[in-house]
């Protein structure tokens, strides 16, 4: 795990959450979700993204799993679950279904919709291409009857004959 690539590619929008107290360990230090996360062997800010990418009630129950299991029975929290709800709130805010009705979610559609009319447009072209090639060549190829017309010959004459008179 690379604690700093990992921050430094997400953004630190998640410090909030990240490095909110939930407790402390036995010898009395603080505990915090990175520490939590990392001892976890998880990267703090890929989880930290995917509970953000979560419903609220769906990423405090995971959040709340992942608290009880700690490995030291000695820092594990009183009540996880209320532990987690209050972490999730902490999370940058996701878009609201609302926000999706109104047109706020659909930039991933309007992307993918000008992809599929590129690749239509240049399917087109790429057949009027091919179409103007094929019309091109064969205007300017020669027939085969002009390959194989004998070249024109001086037609024999019958020598004079002279009359004997």
């Amino acid at each position: 795990m690379n604690a700093s690539a990992s921050n430094s590619r997400l953004g630190s929008e998640f410090d909030a959450f990240l490095f909110a107290p939930i407790g402390e360990d036995r010898n009395g230090l603080p505990l915090s979700i990175v520490s939590l996360l990392a001892r976890m062997d998880l990267d703090p800010w890929q989880e930290a993204a995917c509970l953000a990418g979560l419903p609220a009630q769906a990423a405090a129950q995971k959040l709340a799993t992942l608290l009880a299991a700690l490995p030291v029975p000695s820092v594990k929290p009183a009540d996880p679950d209320t532990i987690a709800t209050r972490l999730i709130a902490l999370l940058p805010r996701r878009p609201t279904p609302a926000g999706r009705e109104l047109g706020m979610g659909r930039a991933g559609a309007t992307v993918h919709a000008r992809i599929v009319m590129h690749v239509i447009l240049f399917a087109i072209w790429l057949i009027w291409l091919l179409g103007m090639t094929a019309l091109t060549g064969r205007r300017d190829a020669p027939t085969h009857a002009d390959t194989h017309t004998p070249a024109p010959t001086a037609p024999a004459h019958a020598p004079p004959t002279a009359s004997a008179d």
